[in-house]
């Protein structure tokens, strides 16, 4: 079975780990893969090359993409493979593929709603391309949600299949290193985040709640991992706020799982996430999770006051406090410690994502 992915850039977030997950646990299922990055890769094109995968990027010039659009179609049409999965939906990637021959399937990794208060392009974009697909996958109830509204002819194409991590077991020997490689003093309660640095994931509320924490805990340090137009912005309310000493931001880390081994508590703060990757992945390595998400799908992982805490604002005393039980509180700690990892056992595997994956490529090629 020959895939080309068609994927709207290859940077390090979520969308792009979620779709190197997929690639790399099917490989060895009879999936041979190209990709396509519809704008110029970024670092996570290396994660895919070392996996011997061809790699295409491409400029994006213009509106939208429209001056690059031609140059993108001509590549789209020498793949000869059976199915096409568009990975993040754009108007030059869609238009891309629609006279193609090939079975397509369409992955939405993002909510609509966020910063559109009209839906008419959601749903104009829905009646134009929709049929175009054999199959829409959607990662989050909250996400086949809003496109079942949006796109009720659709109903009988959705699929839902809700992204997966693994269980990592961390020794006391890799903790302490991890903590050692980032520069954490000894002994540190450590409180961190990764993501993108833009206004939606709202790492300005993750250092308000930190310099609220930092007065009351002198053994506190915050760890930022990703990168972004906001990051000097960030940098300087951090000095603003005096927490300048303990904070560091480490930019991308293509070996992400230093990170997570490196923190105790991940403080997740987002105005709009589908899924909400990096709340999963922490839980994954037994991390509890504090979180504000406005809209999004989070709350299909995370269960307020069941394996974390999950609130619908930013509200910065209630993230302090709960932040400020589970550095205090052990049993506590432990207790969500343990329902996360059961979490990600019993509903977020790697093995049953890959399975649902290969149903639906099964399915739109029969």
């Amino acid at each position: 079975m020959k895939i080309l992915n068609l994927i709207q850039c290859l940077n390090l977030g979520g969308m792009e780990k979620a779709t190197y997950n997929l690639v790399y646990e099917t490989q060895t299922k009879g999936v041979d893969w190209q990709i396509q990055s519809i704008t110029p890769a970024g670092d996570g094109k290396n994660l895919f090359t070392s996996l011997g995968i061809i790699v295409e990027d491409n400029s994006y010039n213009g509106k939208l993409g429209y001056k690059s659009h031609f140059s993108l179609r001509k590549k789209i049409k020498k793949f000869t493979g059976d199915i096409i999965l568009v990975t993040g939906p754009t108007l030059t990637g869609c238009w891309g593929i629609k006279d193609n021959q090939q079975k397509k399937i369409l992955a939405i990794h993002y909510c609509h709603k966020y910063g559109n208060q009209n839906l008419l392009k959601w749903k104009l974009f829905y009646k134009y391309f929709g049929n175009d697909y054999n199959a829409i996958i959607c990662h989050s109830p909250y996400l086949l949600e809003q496109t079942q509204e949006l796109a009720p002819h659709l109903k009988n194409k959705l699929r839902l299949i809700e992204n997966s991590t693994q269980i990592q077991e961390v020794s006391q020997e890799e903790k302490i290193a991890a903590k050692k490689k980032f520069n954490i003093p000894d002994k540190s309660f450590v409180i961190g985040n990764a993501g993108w640095l833009i206004e939606r994931k709202r790492f300005d509320i993750f250092l308000k709640v930190c310099a609220k924490l930092v007065k009351d805990n002198q053994k506190l340090f915050c760890l930022i991992a990703g990168d972004g137009p906001l990051r000097k912005e960030l940098e300087d309310l951090s000095i603003e706020l005096g927490i300048s000493e303990v904070v560091n931001f480490i930019g991308w880390q293509q070996n992400i799982e230093d990170f997570y081994r490196a923190i105790d508590l991940l403080l997740f703060n987002s105005n709009s996430d589908a899924f909400g990757r990096t709340v999963m992945e922490a839980m994954g390595y037994g991390i509890p999770v504090v979180a504000s998400v406005l809209e999004g799908g989070t709350d299909s992982v995370l269960i307020h006051q069941e394996n974390g805490y999950l609130i619908t604002d930013h509200n910065i005393n209630h993230l302090a406090e709960y932040c400020f039980k589970l550095m205090i509180e052990k049993d506590l700690y432990y207790q969500f410690q343990s329902a996360s990892i059961e979490t990600i056992y019993k509903r977020f595997n790697n093995n049953l994502y890959i399975q649902k994956y290969l149903e639906v490529f099964d399915e739109v090629l029969n």
